[in-house]
């Protein structure tokens, strides 16, 4: 079965490799709108250019990083 989540946001950490990237890619696929966060920014450029993701620089050790992003999104 496949989800629709046109429409829907969704925020995801650690999201440039591994589970948190599979599931950056698969929410995306699904229609939503996907804000994809990580340290390396190396390795989330790749997401970047995946439509339907946007990417972010972001430590969520940084409460007050995460709050502003939050309340951007």
């Amino acid at each position: 079965m496949t989800a629709n989540l046109t429409g829907k946001k969704v925020l995801i950490t650690a999201a440039a490799q591994d589970i948190g990237q599979a599931s950056a890619l698969a929410f995306a696929r699904a229609g939503a709108i996907v804000h994809a966060t990580d340290i390396n920014a190396d390795a989330l450029a790749v997401l970047a250019k995946e439509p339907g993701i946007s990417t972010h620089i972001l430590n969520v050790l940084e409460t007050d990083a995460v709050s502003t992003l939050v309340a951007e999104i």
